[in-house]
Formats: structure tokens, sequence, C-alpha cells
């Protein structure tokens, strides 16, 4: 009785369920391969090869052998030849791997918008939807008012407006006109006497980092406000005069 090799791990289910078939069929008949060669037209090295599962046996070869086991063995021989023929389903694509989730992520800017006015307040809101994570919304309180291009290194009043303070000469005497303070962050409004601007910063505990919006036009900083956001609930700082740098 001839001695079959194992069938490679790689070996589509469809072809290992055929080749096992065939395998049984040949012992059930009591042939070997020259006998299995002189019944079905093909060579006994041909018949080596199908029943090690190298190639898969033509059609008519399966035919001719089924038709040696009884209706039964050929019907279904043929059904798994039809099976085995068929070409393999494509893979589904692999799901893209998730995203790194960091315990303390840094804040990112977002680009200044624009409210109507109200009660003569100007305000600068820093929103924060999680602590340690910041989204910044600089808000002005003056009607049909859109950011200015980035201002250059000098600038004043209007000039200045939406520029980003760390790029100007604004910080140069810039005073925190107001602050308020938690364990998770530290928010200041900042006022620049010499450009007549205001503006937010806010420093995240947990990172250290250090995030400014934009600034606005605000000759009389008594008339403004820093404000938070956290876990949808404003928190404001402002209309306090206090002489820290």
């Amino acid at each position: 009785m001839a001695q079959w090799r194992p069938l490679p791990e790689s070996t589509r289910p469809e072809m290992r369920l055929l080749v096992e078939e065939l395998r049984h069929l040949k012992q059930t008949a009591g042939l070997s391969l020259a006998g299995l060669g002189a019944r079905t037209a093909y060579s006994k090295s041909a018949w080596h090869r199908y029943l090690n599962g190298d190639n898969l046996p033509p059609r008519d070869a399966v035919d001719a052998f089924g038709a040696l086991g009884g209706a039964e063995h050929h019907a279904r021989l043929l059904d798994l030849w039809d099976h085995a023929a068929r070409p393999p389903r494509p893979l589904a694509p692999p799901p893209p791997p998730p995203q790194p989730v960091g315990a303390d992520p840094v804040p990112h800017p977002r680009s200044p918008l624009l409210r109507r006015p109200h009660r003569r307040t100007v305000t600068v809101v820093a929103a924060l939807a999680l602590v340690g994570s910041a989204t910044w919304v600089a808000v002005p309180h003056s009607p049909a008012t859109a950011p200015a291009a980035p201002a250059p290194l000098a600038c004043r009043g209007a000039s200045c407006q939406g520029a980003d303070p760390a790029v100007s000469l604004c910080r140069t005497d810039a005073r925190t006109q107001s602050a308020l303070t938690t364990a998770s962050y530290a928010v200041k409004l900042r006022f620049s006497p010499s450009c007549d601007t205001i503006w937010s910063e806010v420093r995240v505990s947990s990172t250290g980092a250090d995030t400014e919006s934009p600034m606005l036009l605000a000759p009389d900083p008594q008339r403004a406000e820093a404000c938070a956001e956290v876990d949808h609930r404003m928190l404001c700082t402002g209309g306090v005069t206090q002489a820290s740098h």
C-alpha cells in the first residue's frame, strides 16, 4: 500500500477533501498506481502527483476514477472537484490599527471664532473639552469683525487683531490682568498696554504646556475676561487687576 505524505498546511480545505477522498477510493478499490493509470488513461506518475496534492487532477481524470467506485462515490468526487477548482475567495482587508491614546494629549489650536457683542465685554475663550486637552477659541465682542492676517512684529490696536502674541512685541509689556488656577490647569487673561490687546494663556498642569489664543483689540482690560470650558461648564476670570507678570 502506498504511503502518502501529509498534505501541506497551506493546502486549501476544498483541495484537501478531494485528495483524501481520492486516496480513500484508491485504497477501497485495491488498485495500484499502474492499475489506476490503465483504468483512467492518466499515467502512474500523474496520479502520484494528484494523490500527493501536488496538482489538481483534471475533471475527466476524477470522472473516470469516480466511475470505478459506484454512483455515490462518483457524484461525491465530482462535487468535491467542482469546489476545489473554484478560485479562492479574496481575503477581507485587515482593519486599521487602533490609534494610540496618549495619557496627556498636547493642546491643539483652533481658528478664531467671531461672536456678536454682549454687554460691551471682550471675551477670550479657551475651550477645554477634557482636562489636559485644550482647544482655543478667540471670541471678540465686536460686530462684523473678521480676523486679520498675521501681524508684523510691531502692531497696535486693530492691526494686532487675530495675531499670535508669541510673534509680536506685545508680550514685552504684557501683564496678567486676571487668573484662575485649578489642580488641572491655569487660565490667565493677559493685557498689553502698548498694543491695547488681550489674549488668553493656559497652562495644562499634566504636561506643563502653555498655549495662547490670538490677540483681540481691548483698550480697557477691565471690560475683558478669559474663560475655559471644562466638561461643558464655562469658568471665567476677568475684571480684576493684578500685578503678576
